[in-house]
């Protein structure tokens, strides 16, 4: 059988998507490093090359899936010409979707809430970033400097993500709350008071 050459990180792409898949499947219990190794047509060695251990694996698994499901919600949040307020809830509405979630029912199962909760700090983590650059723009259109801007990109994350990102969603109830606050923050971080 031929060797096929990948770019290293392509490889180590598919190395993870293909973990993240078999742990979703088959359970963190079930899963070692051979047999995503087995499971993606490598030799162990090169999935050791990339993660010395499952638990680095798991790791480096979850937080790829993070940024996959977060791809969505930064997308919206990056784009040049819409208004912060649409955007915001454009993203809570992205992220409370979960058809962009493969793995979404493995990440509610009953007894996964450790899991889940560590999905959602990761993907709080990919999107923190985003909101950020946006809550800039949106103060920089305005002419003022946005020194809290990190802050609060911090506070509607991480706030929202229990809101956004439970089992049931899209629960419009959460929704509308979560919407009702991140106006109530924005007109505050919009306000003189807090720009000095």
């Amino acid at each position: 059988m031929p060797r096929t050459v990948k770019d290293p990180e392509e490889r180590r792409r598919e190395l993870l998507a293909c973990a993240m898949r078999l742990f979703a499947e088959e359970g963190y219990d079930n899963v070692s490093v051979r047999a995503v190794a087995r499971a993606a047509h490598v030799a162990p060695g090169l999935a050791y090359h990339y993660f010395d251990s499952k638990e680095c694996l798991f790791a480096a698994a979850i937080e790829d899936y993070a940024r996959r499901c977060a791809e969505g919600v930064c997308a919206v949040l990056d784009e040049p010409d819409t208004p912060l307020d649409e955007k915001l809830d454009r993203a809570l509405e992205v992220g409370a979707r979960h058809d962009g979630y493969p793995y979404a029912e493995f990440f509610h199962k009953e007894g996964h809430g450790a899991l889940h909760d560590r999905l959602s700090l990761a993907m709080c983590e990919v999107v923190r970033p985003h909101l950020r650059r946006a809550l800039e723009a949106d103060a920089a259109e305005r002419g003022v400097a946005a020194p809290d801007a990190d802050e609060l990109a911090a506070i509607m994350v991480y706030g929202c993500v229990g809101l956004a990102a439970g089992p049931g969603m899209p629960d419009e109830r959460a929704l509308a709350a979560a919407r009702r606050y991140l106006r109530a923050l924005l007109t505050a971080f919009r306000s003189d008071e807090s720009l000095n």
